[in-house]
């Protein structure tokens, strides 16, 4: 704290007097309480100004606000609030209310949110322009521009923590660097690639506006519009170890299988976004990895089927997999007008991977080996445009449009049979992807928020096809996808929420495969489905936080393959091994569930675990999260 005595750390019970000039950069949290019973929180990376509040007048003047976070408490007289102002380099706060917070970013833009009671917002660049924001209600203040409404929070934040205006007089002061505010949502994204899954985990703070729900990190990856929300930079670090299992059960044409499997994947991640001076851009982007691997021993018995208990068959396999994924990512976004914003993002992802499998076949005594080594490889780049728009009743609307081109590899190293070497098999392919989609968020109320959500993909894909003892052939695929969900939840309280999602949609793959040498049919295929699925996610948070969620999924499938003679007169079937359309034994869980329970060190610092389940379909996984957010702010 700095005043006309000179600078020096606050102590508890220090009196504070007109003039002095509040530092909390260096760290900490300092509380005021005046003397008519009201209280000021002043939160870490602030500067504030005391003013000279004692003096009579119709407002008296409390606060200058130059930068960071403050949350204000007045109290009654004679059941009316104390007339006070403060000001930011934006904004003129008048108080009619009794519990609001102001939030002043490094650019001098001005939040204010009010929980309980009115407070009068007047724009300094024209003071005959105001606006009165009641409980539940939030304004982003500007300079030269109207006022821009927002959704705000009627219920109190995790912001007081126990503070009470009675425990003294004078500052209090805390150092410690508790949460600001608890989860709203979680979201979970999976992607499987080459059998490495990844997981993303979206989470918002209660009192957030609506118009940042989610987490803005991956909002802003999915539809580069979302980056205009950062107003100062921030990094994030994101890692995400899993260890799981495949099918315990399996049933194929040998019979049933006894199955050990192990897997596990990490997928370190970091982003980071900066607006560009005052200019309205925004330029940001990631970088993440992901590793995996994948064991697996199965074994499986065949009788013979005319003598039962004779000439037993047996046939094992053992195999490993490993791979990794590197994708990185660029943004530019810009604000359009008041109410719109414009993004374009430039992905770049490449993986490989390799595979060891052998395979032991024993029948009457006779036992044959068959090795394979082979490695794949998979590159993609993507090209992202979005806009989003602010609506009014506290909706935004995204709306974007992604352009792909894709080329993978799996080619054999290695093939034997008893030591003797067998034809190499391979896949070539290209092609590229499209896909359009939009989201929309909103309120209901400040307790209720809703969104809807719906997208379509479309892929084009070029093979070309070795296989062992089969004409070399090339295959084109196609596939689309559309769906479309919506999503519900309700704040029972502060610390509770109940998430509901329901997601729906059909998709139709076709794929066609010739032969090189005559250009001949030798097999087609169809697969249309139609999806359906209802989650329901309850969550509980403080600084220890549990979540549980359920997920039931409806689902049907229609396969039609046909199969035709080369011109050696050979009928064969060819799975591709980017692009199968082929009758193969699947096993469908149509139940999932996480349950988590995690630990909020700080308000950007957190650790949780989850044990998924889909109830002995498979074993079940455990994931351990870790997040880690960098805020920086200019002076």
């Amino acid at each position: 704290m700095s005043s006309a005595s000179g600078t020096f750390t606050l102590s508890a019970g220090f009196q504070l007097t007109p003039g002095d000039r509040i530092d909390t950069r260096g760290g900490g949290r300092v509380v005021i309480d005046l003397s008519d019973g009201s209280m000021v929180v002043i939160e870490p990376q602030s500067v504030v100004l005391l003013k000279d509040y004692r003096q009579a007048g119709s407002l008296r003047e409390l606060l200058e606000i130059t930068l960071g976070n403050v949350r204000v408490r007045i109290n009654h007289f004679v059941g009316k609030p104390n007339p006070y102002r403060m000001n930011s380099p934006t904004a003129s706060i008048a108080v009619r209310g009794t519990e609001f917070n102001i939030d002043v970013s490094a650019g001098g833009d001005t939040r204010v949110v009010v929980y309980e009671g009115v407070v009068e917002v007047t724009s300094l660049s024209d003071p005959s322009h105001s606006i009165l924001v009641e409980a539940g209600r939030g304004v982003l203040v500007q300079a030269g521009q109207d006022f821009h409404l927002l959704a705000g929070n009627s219920n109190s934040p995790a912001g007081r923590r126990g503070t009470d205006p009675g425990d003294h007089h004078g500052v209090r002061e805390s150092n410690g660097a508790e949460p600001n505010g608890t989860p709203l949502a979680s979201n979970q994204l999976h992607s499987d690639v080459e059998g490495a899954t990844q997981r993303s985990i979206a989470s918002s703070s209660y009192d957030d506006y609506v118009s940042s729900l989610s987490e803005p990190h991956l909002d802003s990856l999915e539809n580069p519009a979302y980056a205009t929300q950062f107003e100062n930079s921030e990094a994030r670090f994101f890692l995400l170890p899993t260890i799981g299992g495949g099918p315990d059960v399996d049933d194929n044409p040998f019979g049933p299988v006894g199955a050990r499997t192990s897997d596990y994947s990490v997928t370190p991640q970091v982003s980071m976004f900066s607006p560009i001076g005052k200019s309205g851009f925004v330029i940001g982007g990631d970088v993440s990895y992901t590793g995996a691997s994948n064991n697996a021993e199965r074994m499986a018995a065949d009788e013979d089927p005319v003598l039962p208990g004779q000439n037993p068959a047996f046939k094992s396999l053992a195999g490993n997999s490993n791979s990794n994924f590197f994708t990185g990512s660029v943004v530019l976004a810009r604000k359009m007008g008041k109410a719109g914003s414009f993004g374009i993002e430039a992905e770049s992802l490449h993986g490989n991977g390799s595979l060891t499998s052998t395979v032991s076949d024993t029948d009457a005594g006779t036992t044959s080996l068959e090795q394979i080594f082979s490695r794949s490889g998979i590159s993609q780049t993507r090209l992202t445009a979005g806009y989003s728009r602010n609506l009014p009743a506290h909706a935004r609307l995204g709306i974007f449009y992604r352009y792909g081109f894709i080329s993978a590899n799996d080619h054999d190293l290695s093939h034997t049979l008893n030591g003797n070497p067998l034809t190499l098999n391979s896949t070539d392919t290209t092609g590229h992807s499209s896909e359009i989609g939009f989201r929309l968020r909103g309120a209901f109320t400040p307790r209720f928020i809703y969104g809807f959500t719906g997208s379509l993909v479309k892929i084009s894909l070029a093979d070309g096809l070795v296989r062992t003892h089969v004409a070399n052939s090339h295959e084109r695929d196609r596939a689309q996808r559309g769906s479309a969900g919506l999503g519900m939840g309700y704040a029972v309280n502060r610390r509770t929420i109940f998430i509901f999602d329901l997601d729906g949609g059909t998709s139709r793959v076709a794929a066609s495969r010739f032969e090189t040498a005559t250009g001949n049919t030798l097999q087609n295929g169809t697969a249309n489905s139609h999806f359906a699925h209802e989650a329901l996610q309850f969550d509980v948070s403080r600084r220890v936080f549990l979540s549980a969620s359920y997920m039931h999924v409806w689902s049907d499938q229609h396969l039609s393959v046909n199969l035709f003679p080369s011109r050696a007169g050979v009928v064969s079937m060819v799975q591709d091994s980017f692009f199968p359309v082929t009758p193969k034994a699947w096993q469908y869980a149509a139940r999932f569930s996480d349950f988590g329970i995690g630990w909020r060190f700080s308000r950007d610092l957190f650790l949780q675990y989850l044990y998924t389940t889909n109830y002995d379909v498979t074993t079940p996984s455990h994931e351990l999260m870790l997040r880690y957010t960098f805020r920086f702010r200019g002076d």
